[in-house]
């Protein structure tokens, strides 16, 4: 079951680019949007639940409403001038923390015992616009997904540590079929299809970072989402003159931060690595995970100098891989991924690496744009080294798409030039 196709009016804006290529596939992207936009049944039907306001699908097989691929998409939206689009998918994260206690993966039922990478208040940073009073109610929400969801205990908070973990309640979910409930908590749940469950979660699913045991796993980029979690709560706080608040959320980052220097640094490799609670060590994968606490400003400016300095691990003809590892796994090498590009671009630009951010972005764009040209598609992931949608993985690289409609677009008038009138 999909949603349902919904008309929108699409604003009347003209792309100016430098080059004329990456002009025209701007331009095409922007009317494209209309194609991606859904809208639900005032019923839950099928395999998804009903949502109430319109959303914006991945494209291909993904014809639901994703949590992380969200944020990607609302960068797109703003800069094609969808405003009420954009907020109206945060509306929806509000419904679904209203009725399940959690953002789900997607607005499919058989994701309600997960979430996504928690991108909920970069969300709301993009889309409230300086209405106070919608981002009092949404400061209000996102207090309640950080402390019902990603501080419970008995989930995705590790006490003893201190940071955050994935996790998937598969013992508490209830499948759906028709008329017939199953209830999981009566049955054996093998440990490898509950760690893959909970990789899932992550968004990297599948990668050798975690070597088939995420759920045992303090990862690097969860907690920095955290991070900036924190520190855009102590934001709003602010904003809103909730200032005894805002002390609040600035302490708890810096506990974070603190955690973070002792568990996910690595001092003699200059990188963040993620960290195996069982084991009691590191994990030293290289991955582009490692820019997350760039992209929060949670990295000292020293570390993001050691950082940046692996980049080169990563850096083929089309942009950036997710890892240096070949694994056969969709989010390693020779993969590269749109959200993790904005990632890594974006933290290079918060510690002044614009040259090398320039760099990757020219070199994703090259990749994007060639493959338009030939195909007249946009793809869920490219093939960085031969400059292709050849990928590895479980399934072919899916049309669209969303996200990677919307990096484009910000990349493009974010550091290539082009401006939007």
């Amino acid at each position: 079951m999909e949603g349902q196709p919904l008309p929108i009016e699409l604003p009347d804006i003209t792309a100016i680019c430098p080059d004329p290529a990456v002009e025209h596939v701007f331009s095409s992207i922007h009317q494209r949007w209309e194609q991606l936009v859904k809208t639900s049944s005032p019923y839950s039907k099928g395999e998804l639940f009903s949502l109430p306001f319109p959303y914006v699908v991945p494209g291909g097989v993904y014809q639901q409403l994703f949590y992380w691929d969200s944020y990607f998409i609302i960068l797109g939206l703003n800069i094609s001038r969808l405003h009420e689009l954009a907020r109206n998918i945060v509306n929806n994260f509000f419904y679904e923390l209203k009725t399940f206690g959690i953002i789900p993966n997607s607005s499919e039922l058989a994701h309600l015992s997960r979430s996504q990478p928690p991108l909920l208040t970069s969300m709301i940073e993009e889309v409230w616009r300086g209405d106070k009073e919608w981002l009092r109610s949404a400061y209000e929400w996102a207090k309640i997904e950080y402390k019902e969801v990603w501080m419970d205990e008995t989930t995705h908070y590790h006490p003893q540590i201190g940071l955050n973990k994935y996790y998937d309640r598969l013992e508490s979910m209830l499948r759906v079929k028709g008329e017939a409930y199953l209830h999981f908590d009566e049955m054996y749940i093998p440990p490898a299809f509950w760690h893959e469950r909970v990789e899932a979660e992550s968004g990297w699913d599948y990668t050798g970072r975690f070597h088939r045991q995420c759920g045992y796993f303090i990862p690097v980029d969860l907690n920095a989402l955290l991070y900036k979690y924190e520190t855009d709560l102590a934001a709003f706080a602010r904003l809103l003159a909730l200032n005894g608040e805002a002390e609040q959320w600035e302490q708890a980052a810096k506990r974070r931060k603190d955690l973070m220097n002792q568990y996910l640094w690595n001092e003699s490799f200059g990188m963040y690595f993620d960290f195996h609670f069982l084991n009691g060590r590191q994990h030293c994968y290289y991955s582009l995970a490692a820019f997350y606490p760039l992209w929060a400003r949670a990295a000292s400016k020293q570390q993001a100098a050691k950082v940046v300095r692996h980049l080169p691990l990563f850096l083929q003809p089309g942009g950036l891989a997710a890892s240096n590892v070949q694994t056969g796994f969709q989010w390693d090498f020779p993969n590269g991924w749109a959200p993790l590009h904005w990632i890594v671009i974006k933290g290079l630009q918060n510690y002044g690496y614009d040259l090398e951010a320039q760099e990757i972005a020219r070199r994703w764009i090259r990749l994007c744009t060639k493959v338009y040209l030939e195909t007249g598609n946009m793809y869920e992931k490219y093939n960085v080294v031969d400059m292709s949608i050849r990928t590895i993985g479980r399934y072919p690289s899916q049309k669209g798409f969303g996200w990677t409609n919307a990096v484009y677009q910000k990349i493009a008038v974010d550091l290539l030039g082009c401006t939007v009138c």
